[in-house]
């Protein structure tokens, strides 16, 4: 399975890019606010879902791996192919995502083209139980964890982070900020640093 590519542009399109890695060309399909961020003959890295059906084999691009273990829990969901679950990433930042799933509020995925109100709605259940049950897995073994940071924390391992990784950084994020997105989007940054 493939991953990881590095490799420079060779050509961009509104739903793909070539990637020219040793002289092999891998076409990836990537959000459009993903391919915004991408300079056309520049050097890039891209954490990689290798998806794999009956009929084909795709290649799925992200710049970070928050926004391809998002990715992945979408296309979990049943109903939810590859390309609505890119929809679902180009229309809201993964802190937005995971806010509405943690607040139970599925309006936002009901915005994409191809997801309806009932596959939103499951987009919601299925990945907050996922989501809870991580939560209540490391409650159990660290009771130390503040109550308001425990759906932070439960939103970052879910997206792939470590429980360790978490833990150091939940407590480098300042306790006046109390909002749960805020407080996500906090980590995020010193997770990416």
């Amino acid at each position: 399975m493939i991953s990881y590519l590095k490799g420079s542009i060779l050509v961009k399109k509104l739903k793909y890019l070539i990637l020219l890695v040793n002289n092999v060309g891998y076409e990836i399909f990537a959000s459009e606010k993903t391919l915004s961020l991408l300079n056309e003959s520049a050097e890039v890295a891209l954490y990689i879902h290798h998806h794999i059906s009956e009929t084909s084999q795709d290649l799925y691009g992200f710049i970070n791996q928050p926004e391809l273990e998002m990715f992945k829990n979408l296309i979990s969901i049943s109903g939810v192919g590859p390309k609505s679950a890119l929809g679902v990433m180009a229309s809201a930042s993964v802190e937005d995502i995971i806010q509405a799933i943690l607040s139970e509020d599925p309006a936002l995925l009901r915005t994409v083209s191809g997801i309806g109100p009932k596959t939103a709605e499951r987009i919601v259940v299925e990945l907050k139980s996922k989501i809870g049950k991580l939560g209540k897995e490391m409650n159990m073994k660290d009771s130390s964890v503040a109550p308001r940071d425990i759906e932070t924390i439960e939103a970052l391992i879910g997206l792939g982070y470590s429980r360790r990784e978490v833990m150091e950084v939940i407590r480098q994020v300042p306790a006046e900020i109390t909002d749960t997105s805020e407080r996500i989007k906090g980590a995020l940054k010193l997770l990416g640093k």
